[in-house]
C-alpha cells in the first residue's frame, strides 16, 4: 500500500472516531490502519520514521475508542504497544535535534507524555488503579527528564504535562479518599493540581474554550484537594474562581460545575469541624518528582 493511501485511511478512520454512531465502523477501519502501518515499518530497508509515528498515533487512537467501547483492557494493551513507539521516535527526534522546545522536539515529547496518561485512563478502567498510577508518574517523570521544569518547555510539552498533573491529582485524590495512606497522598495530589493550575493559567485563552475549561476542571480537582487536606482559605479562592470561569461556559461548564458543587460540600463539612488550617502541600518541591 503506498503511502498516500494509508493516510487517507488514517484521515478516514480518525474521521469517522469523532461520532458515536460511527464508532463500530472507525473500530474497524483503525484495525485495518494499524496493520498497513505495521507492514510499512516491517518492510526491507531503514524504518521510516513518519510511519513508524503514524503506527504509533494509530494504535493509540485505537487503543482510546476500544476504551470507550468497553474494551478497556484492549485499550491498556493498544496503549502501551504505542507508548514504546512513541519513546522510540522521541529518543530518535533528540538525538537528531538539542533543541528541547524545538517543533520537533515538543511534538514527540508531547505525544509520548499524552499517550502514558490515556494509558494509565485505560489502566483504571480496566480495574488497574496502580498501574495508572505508575503510568502517569512515568509521564511526569519522562517530562521533566526531557525537557526539565514544564514552564520552559514548548507549547504542546506544557499542554501534555498539564494533563499528565491534572489526571495524577484526580488519581491521587481518588486514592487518598478510598485508600489507606489518605494523607501523603492527598498532600501529593494537592501539589500535583496546583502544578496542572499553573501550568493551564498560562495555556488559558478566552479564543481557545478548551483551554479555559481544562482550567475550570482542574481548579474542581484542586479545591476537593485543599478540602482534602484542610487548607480552606485557598479551597474557598480556588472554589470560587472556578465557579466563575466553569459558570461563563454555558452547558460545556455543567460537568465543572458538578465537581464544584462536590468540593463545596467537601469545604463545608471541613469547616464545620473546625480542623482548616495551613498550606500542606509541600511548597518547597516546585517541579521535582514525587518522593
Amino acid at each position: 500500500m503506498e503511502s498516500q493511501q494509508r493516510a487517507a485511511m488514517f484521515a478516514r478512520a480518525r474521521e469517522l472516531s469523532t461520532r458515536q454512531q460511527s464508532w463500530p465502523q472507525a473500530d474497524r477501519l483503525w484495525g485495518e490502519v494499524v496493520d498497513a502501518y505495521r507492514s510499512a515499518v516491517r518492510g526491507p530497508g531503514p524504518v521510516d520514521r513518519r510511519d513508524q509515528q503514524q503506527l504509533a498515533r494509530a494504535l493509540w487512537r485505537r487503543g482510546m475508542l476500544s476504551s470507550a467501547r468497553g474494551r478497556p483492557a484492549e485499550g491498556l494493551a493498544l496503549g502501551r504497544e504505542a507508548v514504546d513507539l512513541f519513546a522510540r521516535v522521541n529518543e530518535a527526534v533528540t538525538a537528531e535535534d538539542r533543541n528541547a522546545t524545538g517543533p520537533r522536539r515538543d511534538e514527540a515529547l508531547a505525544e509520548l507524555i499524552t499517550a502514558m496518561v490515556d494509558a494509565g485512563e485505560a489502566a483504571f478502567a480496566a480495574g488497574e488503579p496502580t498501574a495508572r498510577l505508575d503510568l502517569l508518574q512515568q509521564a511526569v517523570a519522562t517530562g521533566l527528564r526531557s525537557a526539565g521544569p514544564p514552564p520552559g518547555a514548548g507549547p504542546k510539552t506544557r499542554e501534555a504535562m498539564g494533563t499528565a498533573y491534572h489526571n495524577q491529582a484526580t488519581a491521587l485524590l481518588h486514592r487518598a479518599i478510598t485508600g489507606a495512606s489518605g494523607d501523603d497522598d492527598a498532600r501529593e495530589a494537592a501539589l500535583a493540581a496546583s502544578r496542572a493550575s499553573e501550568l493551564r493559567q498560562g495555556l488559558a485563552d478566552p479564543a481557545r474554550p478548551l483551554s479555559v475549561w481544562e482550567l475550570a476542571n482542574t481548579y474542581a480537582v484542586y479545591a476537593q484537594c485543599l478540602a482534602v487536606i484542610h487548607d480552606l482559605v485557598r479551597a474557598r479562592m480556588v472554589l470560587t474562581i472556578g465557579e466563575g470561569l466553569a459558570g461563563n461556559l454555558g452547558p460545556a461548564g455543567a460537568p465543572i460545575l458538578a465537581k464544584l458543587r462536590v468540593a463545596a460540600r467537601m469545604i463545608a463539612v471541613e469547616e464545620a469541624s473546625g480542623r482548616g488550617g495551613a498550606a500542606t502541600e509541600g511548597r518547597g518541591r516546585r517541579w521535582g518528582w514525587r518522593r
